[in-house]
């Protein structure tokens, strides 16, 4: 009878990675403060695609002196009229959640060895 060995899997960089994207395409809640409410912003490459859109259109509506035109959004939520200005806080909000994900996954990237349990909460809060 010979007996099999079973060595456990070492977390690498590439799951670090993998958890990454996935908990910065969760979205994240913006409350506009108004009758809008609470919307649930969506951060899937596809919805950063469209970003990119409503973020240059609202520059250059800044830059022309327009920032109280509208910009028509479609959020998680549903349709959302917004300013260029409030598209900026938007931005702003959204770097305040998503920057700590990047930043857990690079002190995670870092260590040696990866924590076995890398996709806990406790690495990324």
């Amino acid at each position: 009878m010979s007996i099999i060995k079973i060595t456990p899997r070492v977390p690498t960089i590439a799951d670090v990675l993998v958890e990454r994207d996935r908990r910065l395409s969760l979205g994240f809640s913006y409350d506009f403060g108004d009758a809008r409410g609470i919307h649930q912003i969506g951060t899937t490459p596809a919805d950063m695609t469209g970003w990119d859109e409503v973020t240059k259109v609202a520059q250059a509506m800044i830059a022309t002196g327009a920032s109280t035109a509208t910009i028509e959004i479609i959020t998680n939520t549903g349709p959302a009229t917004i300013t260029a200005s409030e598209w900026m806080a938007i931005l702003l909000a959204a770097g305040a959640h998503r920057q700590p994900i990047w930043q857990a996954s690079f002190v995670l990237q870092d260590m040696s060895p990866i924590p076995s349990d890398y996709a806990s909460d406790s690495h990324w809060a």
